[in-house]
């Protein structure tokens, strides 16, 4: 019997620590240094971790707004440090709106090599190295898509993004996001990128904490060297084209010598170093907490045979 119960108890155990090694081995890690919220600017009217340009106006209190409703208007923001974490999430809250039924033309989320160019992709420069992920309100010729459409993009200084096609031949992946416009809700897109893994991008517009998964990647090879940025753009229609705020996260895999692992955000070879010195020492602080917990167990386990097999004894003793 007794040996039955220790098995038992030891697998619950087990089954314990690995589902704790599985809840820890994903940290996540604020980057202060390409998040943005109200109040954007500082005393001097200046943004510590961001430039702006173009037709972009700052609402310090409300809003980035890249575009006004107005014709013809293309602007820009864009962090003035690169992103260096190898596997990030960035998390963006935004609102599209103007007036009249017809509107346009869309704005794009960019992790890019250049930065703070104005140019013809949604305010943004052509022939870029990097990612863009663009969210697009006017259809110009895609037969059999709805719009707006969110997809992605990946260039590498060669290749010129299809406007008249609204990216077709461009495209990576995408998905159509009926109602993003003019939803009552808060609306929110989701960037999750592992290097070796995956780009996966969810929306949040249909109701308040529902979020929609848009598409998922395979491996997507970015920049060494790439910068977080917006734009926005309008035409012979408009729109309102408003960054509310901005959360960016290093997704932090606690696997030792992994490839898979992130480094700590750092600007220089030493900050690299440090973030594999703190994922050592983590893994070798988890192996000793898992011992321990292992070692209580069984002493607490002999200690209760002990007692069970004294008061056998003594009951015997009696009778």
């Amino acid at each position: 019997m007794w040996s039955s119960l220790l098995w038992l108890l030891a697998a619950i155990v087990g089954v314990q620590a690995v589902a704790e090694g599985e809840k820890g081995s994903i940290r996540t890690i604020p980057l202060r240094s390409h998040s943005l919220s109200a109040p954007f600017l500082d005393s001097d009217m200046q943004s510590r971790f961001y430039d702006f340009g173009g037709d972009t106006i700052i609402r310090a209190d409300q809003y980035v707004r890249l575009t006004s409703d107005r014709p013809s208007q293309e602007g820009w923001l864009f962090s003035r440090l690169p992103l260096t974490a190898t596997n990030w999430e960035i998390e963006v809250e935004f609102k599209i709106h103007g007036q009249g039924n017809l509107h346009g033309d869309g704005m794009a989320i960019w992790l890019t090599k250049q930065r703070g160019t104005r140019g013809p992709v949604f305010g943004s420069a052509d022939k870029f190295e990097g990612l863009g992920v663009f969210i697009d309100t006017y259809k110009n010729q895609r037969p059999g898509v709805v719009f707006p459409y969110v997809m992605a993009m990946s260039g590498n200084t060669s290749v010129t993004y299809d406007k008249d096609h609204d990216g077709k031949d461009n495209e990576i992946a995408g998905c159509s996001a009926r109602g993003i416009r003019t939803s009552s809700n808060p609306t929110k897109i989701r960037l999750t990128y592992f290097q070796e893994s995956s780009l996966k991008v969810d929306l949040l517009y249909k109701s308040e904490n529902e979020w929609t998964e848009c598409f998922e990647t395979g491996p997507l090879t970015l920049p060494s060297v790439a910068y977080l940025g917006f734009s926005a753009e309008t035409g012979e229609l408009s729109d309102n084209h408003d960054i509310i705020s901005v959360t960016t996260n290093n997704k932090y895999i606690n696997k030792g010598y992994s490839e898979q692992g992130s480094t700590m955000p750092a600007d220089t070879g030493k900050g690299r170093g440090r973030g594999k010195q703190f994922n050592r020492q983590t893994e070798k602080g988890t192996w000793k907490w898992f011992f321990f917990k292992v070692v209580v167990f069984f002493g607490v386990l002999g200690g209760g045979y002990v007692g069970w097999t004294m008061y056998r004894a003594n009951q015997r003793g009696r009778f």
